[in-house]
């Protein structure tokens, strides 16, 4: 009993939003974004939006932004902007399962 106790409780912590790692450098801002057109273009990352433990809309929209800037400073190290189109949140509440981001350069 207490072995599964313990493992339910790593499961749920586990659950938790993630934290930004090598991200943290990189802004996110939409795909419309005026300031884009300044930028020099580095690239395009894909992440994986399926997200498990997240009940509500909001909280896994950041995590696949949360992804997204990650994603975009492991593959582009000068990268500091990655923009993103609509986040489509589906009929049974669940985002699109990969989200695409473009990377950018666009401060000195």
């Amino acid at each position: 009993m207490k072995k599964t106790l313990i493992i339910s409780a790593l499961l749920a912590l586990s659950a938790c939003a993630s934290e930004i790692k090598e991200g943290k450098r990189v802004f996110i801002t939409p795909s419309d974004s005026a300031h884009l057109s300044q930028c020099k273009m580095l690239g395009q990352v894909e992440v994986d939006a399926k997200i498990f433990g997240k009940w509500n809309a909001t909280e896994q929209v950041a995590e696949i932004k949360n992804r997204l800037r990650d994603a975009a400073a492991q593959a582009y190290p000068s990268a500091d902007t990655v923009s993103h189109s609509d986040i489509n949140i589906g009929v049974w509440g669940a985002p699109d399962a990969n989200i695409m981001g473009t990377v950018f350069k666009c401060f000195k």
